[in-house]
């Protein structure tokens, strides 16, 4: 069994955000850029602080969104696990390359309001664009 967890990262634990940090604490490296296989939609989740996204999958999605990927201990995975609240959690995703990994997701009561993203291609360049963080 690999002593190694891939987390596939989509928002403000990107690098250069503002809870990159908490994988830097947990030991985690960076391993690429990449993207989601089409399928996913990206929100801007409302009342977040620090602001940051949420991720459906939805198969009637043409987008593909960026992501980071990163590598973490295992004996680390249940400490960054207990550092996420509600309404986002961790689930499977798909990537462009016909991989998976544990990624963040979010629960779709959460975005019912929320204004979709997914054009932008990622959450970077959303608040490149809207100068949003």
């Amino acid at each position: 069994m690999s002593q190694w967890i891939e987390v596939g990262v989509c928002g403000a634990h990107m690098q250069g955000l503002p809870l990159n940090h908490q994988l830097i604490a947990l030991q985690a490296t960076y391993v690429k850029t990449c993207q989601t296989a089409v399928g996913y939609r990206l929100f801007d989740v409302p009342e977040k602080v620090p602001p940051r996204p949420g991720l459906l999958k939805d198969r009637t999605s043409p987008y593909a969104i960026e992501l980071e990927v990163w590598q973490m201990p295992l004996e680390n995975f249940g400490a960054f696990m207990v550092q996420i609240a509600s309404p986002l959690g961790i689930g499977t995703l798909e990537l462009d390359d016909g991989s998976s990994v544990k990624g963040f997701i979010c629960e779709c009561d959460a975005v019912k309001n929320a204004k979709e993203i997914s054009e932008y291609g990622g959450w970077k360049a959303y608040i490149a664009k809207t100068k949003h963080v």
